[in-house]
């Protein structure tokens, strides 16, 4: 069998999108497939630095916002089979690459929204469209037929239980943009109220604490969620926090609580978003965080089942064979 030619595309920004990005096509490259990526957009001088090594790694490239002639340039005689997007803000370039080179497009849409007037021919084109969960799969419903829900998936060498020690250590990591910042606030807020704790904040946005060390937007989160005890956020830093040994409180726009195997059990996809739940609230907030470091028993089961839901669920290796099943689904198909 022929190695399958894949194109992946995506928009540069900090976002557990991107990670998912590098990690896939890390993943399929080490699977024996020809994956390629192009990152599009106007990075900052910090942000190549972050992810220098990461990119000459996958041999990626940054090219300017829709710029076809760069792609080209770039992939030269080079023909993908197929061309996977993973940012909305690429659909355009998307679409003249599959044209170019009559190959297969396949989305994957990382949050909500993305089912509008301006995306609606790119959807339309797709062969598969791949889900992240349940919640974004429905507001796709008029192309079930073509959408698959697969979690990201995390590297559960890179991310894995490390030593946890005293004190106890506390994380919050992920982007904040508006909706984020209230629960933000809160977390932050009720972490401070605690005694004989360590705190960590990886973020793109400096936490309005007192007793927090501000970390930035770092791509050493593995170091850190292995050393962490309890960490928040939602998405692919949940998953990255269940796979090292985490307790996690799912926060963003409103507060899920602390994820236990009881919700897991009552749920075939886990919502991560952030978008169920309450309102955020510091005392509700400082009270799930009382019962994980009052009771070490509580905290230590939570985490051992952190990391067997991850292995069971989020497996990087498994995930990527079931992108790459859908890939040869549409290949097959389109011949």
């Amino acid at each position: 069998m022929l190695k399958l030619k894949i194109l992946h595309l995506n928009r540069f920004f900090y976002s557990g999108q991107t990670t998912h990005a590098f990690s896939l096509v890390r993943e399929q490259q080490k699977q024996g497939f020809d994956a390629r990526l192009i990152m599009d957009g106007n990075p900052s001088y910090q942000a190549l630095a972050l992810y220098k090594e990461t990119l000459t790694e996958l041999g990626a490239i940054v090219v300017k916002p829709g710029d076809l002639q760069g792609c080209l340039n770039y992939l030269g005689p080079w023909q993908p089979q197929i061309i996977h997007a993973h940012s909305p803000l690429t659909f355009p370039l998307a679409m003249a690459l599959t044209k170019k080179y009559h190959a297969a497009l396949v989305i994957t849409c990382h949050g909500l929204g993305i089912n509008r007037r301006e995306t609606e021919a790119c959807l339309h084109e797709a062969k598969a469209i791949i889900c992240i969960s349940v919640r974004v799969a429905n507001s796709m419903r008029q192309f079930r037929d073509k959408v698959h829900i697969i979690p990201n998936g995390v590297d559960l060498n890179e991310f894995k239980p490390g030593k946890k020690s005293e004190p106890l250590k506390i994380a919050y990591v992920g982007r904040v943009d508006a909706g984020k910042q209230k629960g933000y606030n809160h977390f932050c807020k009720a972490v401070d109220l605690l005694a004989g704790v360590e705190f960590y904040v990886a973020s793109d946005k400096k936490p309005a604490s007192k007793t927090a060390r501000y970390l930035g937007w770092t791509n050493e989160v593995a170091d850190l969620l292995a050393q962490t005890d309890i960490m928040a956020g939602t998405g692919r830093a949940i998953i990255e926090g269940l796979a090292c040994g985490n307790a996690v409180i799912i926060l963003g726009r409103n507060c899920q609580g602390i994820l236990t195997p009881e919700k897991a059990a009552k749920e075939e996809f886990l919502d991560l978003s952030g978008l169920a739940g309450n309102e955020p609230c510091y005392k509700n907030i400082f009270y799930d965080l009382a019962k994980l470091t009052q009771n070490k028993l509580y905290l230590e089961q939570l985490q051992a089942f952190g990391r067997e839901l991850a292995v069971k669920t989020y497996d990087n290796t498994v995930l990527t064979q079931r992108i790459i099943q859908i890939y040869q689904n549409v290949i097959t198909a389109k011949q």
